[in-house]
């Protein structure tokens, strides 16, 4: 992943996991698998606390299904793009999680 990339994904989390909201989160997340073409773009990306098999990235990992429900997934035949993909995504100000729609900008946008 491109240094720039990495920059603006920690730039739009603030440093916090984009689930539970925990400071000091370091694992990119690919939505889209790695295997299904790797897009390392923003809106395929989340910023996780732990790591494959710890935290949230792991609670990802070994909950395929409420994953997919929550958009952090994006399951094998899927052909939309993650930037149309709603997320469940935690709000710093809200001090939950929202839905909403991540663009390759690094942008968010509240989801209809």
């Amino acid at each position: 992943m491109a240094t720039k990339t990495r920059a603006q994904l920690y730039e739009r989390a603030h440093g916090c996991c984009e689930i539970c909201g925990i400071w000091g989160a370091n694992n990119a997340h690919h939505r889209r698998n790695r295997s299904q073409g790797r897009l390392d773009t923003l809106s395929n990306l989340m910023l996780l606390c732990g790591s494959g098999t710890t935290g949230c990235h792991g609670w990802v990992t070994e909950h395929p299904e409420e994953s997919i429900t929550e958009g952090w997934t994006i399951p094998r035949g899927d052909r939309r793009v993650p930037a149309d993909v709603k997320v469940s995504r935690f709000d710093r100000v809200l001090g939950a999680r929202r839905l909403v729609l991540l663009d390759d900008d690094g942008g968010i946008e509240e989801a209809a």
